[in-house]
């Protein structure tokens, strides 16, 4: 009777994590990035322009319901912007962890959207002038970005997924010591992924 009951035990653990399995995704993605910043202050007569960066990372998403899921990342993203005004041409060049948290909706088997907030935090910050050597402006910026994740992803065959997002930047990133206005980061991503564990 012991065994038996033993048995049943590991029954059901079993068939607990073959469900939860089910349930479960995950992979890894990379992809570019089309950063600038902007700004509500009177340096929307400074011109800025967009920068060209990377990202990498990976992700995991569980399904609450058939065609609904909760999705988080964690990636590697660099964002900035180009600038040219009569003061500075060059550009600053910014390195967060980026960690998004999102709800996806998926109506298709091969589609989901995707939308939710995205907290960023400052690893490095640098300015690379046009005519002169790198300098570190990590006084110029804060520590943290809160973004909104909009976006949509299409599954491919042989695992792979591709991926269209928009971050808009909801807080101030610059600091007085740096920039008189405040100015926010919003960013474009393109993204190729890999599943390696699907739903």
């Amino acid at each position: 009777m012991k065994t038996i009951s033993i048995f049943l035990i590991l029954f059901l653990c079993f068939s607990t994590v073959l469900s939860a399995q089910s349930k479960l995704g995950a992979g890894v993605k990379a992809g570019i990035n089309v950063a600038t910043q902007v700004t509500t202050g009177e340096g929307e007569n400074v011109n800025t322009e967009s920068l060209v960066g990377f990202h990498a990372g990976g992700y995991c998403h569980y399904f609450i319901i058939d065609q609904v899921a909760v999705q988080l990342e964690l990636l590697f993203s660099q964002k900035g912007a180009n600038w040219n005004d009569l003061d500075f041409s060059g550009k600053d060049r910014l390195c967060y962890i980026d960690i998004p948290l999102l709800f996806r909706f998926q109506p298709l088997e091969f589609l989901n959207v995707h939308a939710g907030p995205q907290f960023g935090f400052l690893m490095k910050a640098k300015q690379i002038p046009d005519d002169g050597e790198k300098i570190d402006i990590m006084d110029y910026y804060n520590s943290t970005d809160i973004g909104l994740v909009i976006g949509a992803e299409g599954n491919l065959p042989m695992k792979l997924n591709v991926t269209l997002r928009y971050i808009l930047g909801l807080n101030v990133v610059t600091t007085e010591s740096g920039y008189i206005d405040g100015w926010k980061n919003k960013v474009f991503q393109v993204s190729i992924g890999y599943r390696l564990l699907t739903k």
